[in-house]
């Protein structure tokens, strides 16, 4: 009878042998993989984070140029109005497109292609910021002007 018992014991432990050896693979494979994961994070917070690139912010009256703008700090500080040589252009301050003269246009005209391509951005802003209104024509031969860096 004690034969019989230790043949049945024999038995259910070869029996069950592959399924521990099936758990004890799956617990590795979670090991390993828990230590893959691990690695891969430290390095991350390790190394010298890249610089991001800074969000630019796009101001309401912005002439829609402004992927080829370049920009600098002093475009955001609305108290700040640049002159390039343009004092004239500020009776034309709340005028509508609608409005101007065909001699007013001309005017502004000649101002935008006086102005080097790396300042139209600059005159844009602060034709925005003195309220005056540049034709819809203006504005593309402005981004055209710009476009050709």
């Amino acid at each position: 009878m004690n034969f019989c018992f230790f043949n049945q014991h024999l038995l259910s432990f070869y029996t069950f042998t592959p399924m521990y050896y099936l758990i004890g693979i799956i617990i590795l494979a979670a090991l390993a993989f828990a230590i893959i994961r691990v690695s891969k994070k430290k390095p991350a917070k390790d190394a010298e984070q890249e610089p991001q690139e800074e969000t630019r912010q796009v101001a309401s009256d912005c002439c829609g140029a402004h992927e080829i703008c370049e920009f600098d700090a002093s475009q955001f500080d609305e108290e700040q109005i640049i002159y390039f040589d343009d004092e004239e252009l500020d009776v034309l301050r709340n005028v509508r497109e609608d409005q101007l003269s065909a001699q007013q246009i001309d005017d502004i005209r000649e101002v935008l292609y006086t102005l080097k391509t790396n300042e139209i951005g600059k005159w844009l802003t602060s034709l925005a910021r003195r309220h005056i209104h540049l034709p819809t024509i203006l504005q593309q031969e402005a981004r055209q002007l710009m476009a050709e860096k």
